[in-house]
């Protein structure tokens, strides 16, 4: 009577079907996303954010300060100490430079930004002769940035910084400088950057000389 209840366990075991395989979920690819700021890229402070920027190089040394006045949109001021004429390489005259700075982000998409940056301030040099140069400067840029990982931004460039030497033998240099940066998160808030760029300047007279801009640097938001 034991081995009547023991068969019929084994036999319904043996026909009951197999317990199903555990649904296999498609894995998804992750997006690379970088921080929410750059030096060398598009992307701006963000509203209520503020960035500090330090570099040297070619043709000088440079510090500014961008506030984030909206969510794309920033202002801010930087002074260039120069010992060469707005990137000229034949041109070695020392020189200081005031400019406002205006950022503003037009487009986002995961890893990719793009924005336009604009410039303008007076500059000041002097020549070999102990003349005094006086000039404004009205810079527009492109800036189109690649997020490679969390810390690291590749960002690629556009620059016409447009200047107008006053007086005697000046008038409008037309610069069109495509450029490189690079930029290392060293942790959200703390970066350091190498940028360069380098093209023919269209001087009044309408003969082309070399400009070339090459800067290392830290960048601070706070």
């Amino acid at each position: 009577m034991i081995a009547l209840p023991l068969v019929l366990a084994l036999s319904l075991g043996a026909d009951a079907p197999p317990p199903a395989a555990a649904a296999s979920t498609p894995s998804t690819p992750s997006i690379t996303q970088g921080q929410r700021w750059s030096v060398v890229g598009a992307l701006t402070a963000g509203e209520g954010g503020n960035v500090i920027e330090g570099g040297l190089g070619w043709p000088g040394l440079s510090g500014s300060f961008s506030h984030g006045v909206a969510k794309h949109f920033d202002l801010g001021v930087r002074i260039s100490f120069n010992y060469g004429l707005e990137g000229l390489v034949t041109r070695v005259l020392p020189g200081a430079k005031l400019q406002g700075l205006v950022k503003f982000r037009v487009f986002e998409a995961n890893a990719l930004s793009f924005g336009i940056t604009f410039e303008p301030g007076p500059l000041f040099a002097v020549d070999r002769f102990g003349n005094g140069l006086v000039g404004f400067a009205l810079p527009l840029g492109f800036r189109f940035g690649v997020a490679v990982s969390s810390a690291i931004t590749l960002g690629f460039s556009f620059d016409v910084p447009l200047w107008v030497q006053f007086g005697g033998g000046g008038g409008v240099n037309v610069p069109l400088l495509p450029g490189l940066g690079l930029e290392y998160f060293i942790k959200s808030e703390l970066l350091v950057f190498f940028k360069t760029r380098m093209g023919p300047t269209v001087r009044p007279s309408g003969l082309l000389e070399l400009a070339f801009d090459a800067h290392l640097g830290v960048g601070y938001r706070f």
